[in-house]
């Protein structure tokens, strides 16, 4: 019983596509090699804004279920994360100030990915949450809080399927670019790329 207990924690259906992403090209691509040890890392981000709404789509190197949950079945936190920088109106002279040559300079927005566990109680099981957060980022080094959600709570909002996390955003709250520039830094390594019109 245990057994097949872990399995359904495990082998869950994927969450509901939020955007079709069919041949689109990713927006940025990083040289990720599967990391030795649970952590795990970003391999691409597509990125569209679709009906005014900014849609995300973050790909790993594993399962994103498997860096959920130990073999036992229990949640972990921290094992799934990422902040991608989105430059909104494509002025690195507006929003966040990181440093000449920093690609995260001139981003308006940040979104936080990350992973948090929750303890049972006589309700709810053990579970891990996906979480998602996006800050205004304003004068230079200073955020403002724009949503928050996670896969449970918000699933029209946040989706797992296999080895990627998609994110749709609402509109309220943020001005991006069809072409909005996107940059992901992991450790000493910092990515960048653009966001494509849906219609191209």
């Amino acid at each position: 019983m245990l057994t097949l207990t872990i399995v359904a924690l495990l082998v869950q259906a994927p969450g509901r596509p939020l955007h079709y992403w069919g041949p689109r090209p990713a927006t940025l691509r990083t040289d990720a090699a599967p990391r030795e040890g649970p952590e795990a890392r970003v391999r691409e981000v597509h990125g569209v804004v679709d009906g005014g709404e900014l849609v995300l789509r973050v790909t790993f190197d594993r399962p994103v279920r498997e860096a959920l949950y130990l073999p036992s079945g229990a949640p972990v936190s921290g094992r799934l994360r990422a902040a991608l920088y989105v430059d909104g109106d494509l002025n690195r002279r507006t929003g966040w100030t990181a440093g000449a040559g920093d690609p995260r300079t001139g981003a308006d927005y940040r979104v936080d990915l990350g992973v948090i566990a929750l303890g049972a109680d006589e309700r709810v099981r053990a579970q891990a949450l996906v979480t998602v957060s996006a800050v205004a980022l304003v004068g230079g080094t200073r955020q403002r809080s724009l949503w928050t959600g996670d896969h449970s709570a918000t699933p029209e909002r946040v989706s797992l399927r296999g080895d990627a996390v998609e994110v749709r955003l609402p509109a309220e709250g943020f001005s991006i670019s069809e072409t909005a520039r996107v940059a992901l830094v992991d450790g000493e390594q910092a990515y960048e790329g653009r966001l494509r019109s849906i219609v191209q």
